[in-house]
C-alpha cells in the first residue's frame, strides 16, 4: 500500500542529512550565448543551488555539496567514461552522504539512471538523477521545482535505489524513458508505476520499493559495452544482420533487436532465422525487445517467436532497451559466457524485469 510522508507539503529532509549533488551537464545550468544557443555555463547552477540553500534554511533541506564536473557536457555526449565517474563518485562519498542527487542531461537519463542501477551494487540510500526541459535561467522552466524536489527525496526517503525524479513522479531508474521532448512531464516508466508521486504530500508506493540489500556496497565499474541496437523495419536489409552475425563476433557481444509488438518477426523471411542462428553460433547474444512503449515480448504467443526462442534468442519481456543495454553491459563486464549472460538477463537483478525480486547478482 501507498504510504503519504506528510499532511501538506514535500516531506521534509532532515537538516542534518547531508547531500552530494553531482552536476554533469544538461540543459538545467545552460544560458545563451552571443548566437541565442544554448550551451553550459562554468558555475552558474551550482552558484543558484548555494543561492536555494540560503534562502530555504526554515524549511531544513539537507546539508549540500556540489561536484561540478570541470567540463559540462550536453546529454547527448554522455558516454559509458561518464557513467564510471558518476559511479565511482558516488562510491568515494557513499558513507559521507546520506543521499545523491545526479543533475544531467535528459536525452540519455534514462540509459544513464540504467546504467547506474547495475554500476552500483547493493546500493543501500537513494540516488536521485533529474535535469530540466527549460534552463533554471528562465523564468518559466521546469528546473527549480526539479532541482528542489529531488534535493528533498534523496534524504527522506527509505528507497534503496537509482531513480529518476521529474514533473511530479519518482521513477526506478532502469524504469523510465524519456517520453516526450516537448513536455515538462518529459518522463515515463511505461511497465512500472512510479515509487512516489508529489502533489500535497510525497505518496510513496512502498510495496514496490527494493528491499535494503544485506551484501556490502561496492561500485562495479567494468562494463562491457559493444552492445549493437537495431530496429526491424519492413524494408529491413537482412544482408546487414547478415553481415554482422557473421563478421561482428570480435567488436559485437550482443545484438538487441527491437521487433514488432510482442516480440514479433516475420515468418516469410528465412534469411533472419539463418542470420540470428549465425549470431549464436559465433557467440553473439541476440536479445529481442519490443518497439512498443509499454507491454511484453512473449515468445510463445505467435509461431514465428517459438522459432525465435528454439535457436537461443533471449526475450527481454518487459524490460526497456535502456535497460536490456545497460544489463548486458553490466553481465559481460563479469566476464560472463554468452550462454551465462543469456540465462542471467532474464532474471530480476534490480528491479529492471518483471514482478518485484529480490534477486540480486
Amino acid at each position: 500500500q501507498s504510504e503519504l510522508l506528510a499532511a501538506t507539503g514535500a516531506a521534509p529532509s532532515s537538516s542534518n542529512a547531508k547531500l552530494l549533488c553531482i552536476y554533469t551537464g544538461g540543459t538545467m545550468g545552460m544560458k545563451a550565448n552571443s548566437d541565442g544557443l544554448l550551451e553550459p555555463v562554468a558555475g552558474y547552477l551550482t552558484d543558484q543551488i548555494k543561492d536555494i540553500l540560503r534562502a530555504h534554511t526554515s524549511e531544513a533541506l539537507p546539508d549540500t555539496t556540489v561536484i561540478e564536473y570541470e567540463t559540462l557536457v550536453d546529454s547527448c555526449d554522455m558516454t559509458h567514461e561518464h557513467w564510471v565517474r558518476i559511479a565511482n563518485d558516488i562510491g568515494d562519498n557513499y558513507q559521507s552522504y546520506d543521499g545523491f542527487l545526479v543533475i544531467t542531461g535528459t536525452d540519455t537519463m534514462a540509459y544513464t539512471a540504467s546504467a547506474l542501477s547495475f554500476m552500483l551494487e547493493n546500493l543501500g540510500k537513494t540516488v536521485v538523477l533529474t535535469g530540466s526541459q527549460i534552463p533554471f535561467v528562465k523564468t518559466y522552466s521546469d528546473a527549480r521545482r526539479n532541482l528542489l524536489s529531488s534535493m528533498t527525496l534523496a534524504c527522506s526517503l527509505d528507497i534503496p535505489e537509482v531513480t529518476l525524479f521529474f514533473d511530479d513522479k519518482l521513477h526506478r531508474g532502469n524504469r523510465s524513458r524519456k517520453a516526450d521532448s516537448g513536455s515538462f512531464d518529459a518522463f515515463s516508466s511505461p511497465n512500472f508505476p512510479p515509487l512516489a508521486t508529489m502533489g500535497l504530500s510525497v505518496q510513496v508506493n512502498k510495496q514496490l520499493l527494493l528491499p535494503q540489500p544485506k551484501a556490502r556496497f561496492k561500485v562495479h565499474v567494468t562494463m562491457d559495452f559493444r552492445v549493437v541496437v537495431i530496429k526491424y523495419v519492413p524494408y529491413f536489409d537482412i544482408n546487414a544482420l547478415m553481415r554482422l552475425a557473421m563478421n561482428g563476433g570480435n567488436t559485437c557481444k550482443a545484438i538487441v533487436l527491437e521487433l514488432y509488438g510482442t516480440g514479433n518477426a516475420p515468418q516469410n523471411e528465412p534469411q533472419m532465422l539463418k542470420a540470428l542462428q549465425a549470431a549464436k553460433q559465433n557467440g553473439i547474444v541476440v536479445v529481442i525487445t519490443s518497439q512498443c512503449a509499454a507491454g511484453s515480448v512473449l515468445s510463445s504467443t505467435y509461431a514465428i517467436n517459438a522459432h525465435l526462442t528454439s535457436i537461443g534468442v533471449v526475450p527481454a519481456a518487459d524490460m526497456t532497451t535502456e535497460a536490456t543495454c545497460a544489463k548486458l553491459a553490466y553481465l559481460f563486464g563479469k566476464k560472463l559466457s554468452p550462454d551465462a549472460v543469456s540465462a542471467a538477463l532474464t532474471v530480476n537483478l534490480r528491479g529492471e524485469i518483471g514482478p518485484f525480486s529480490q534477486a540480486r547478482l
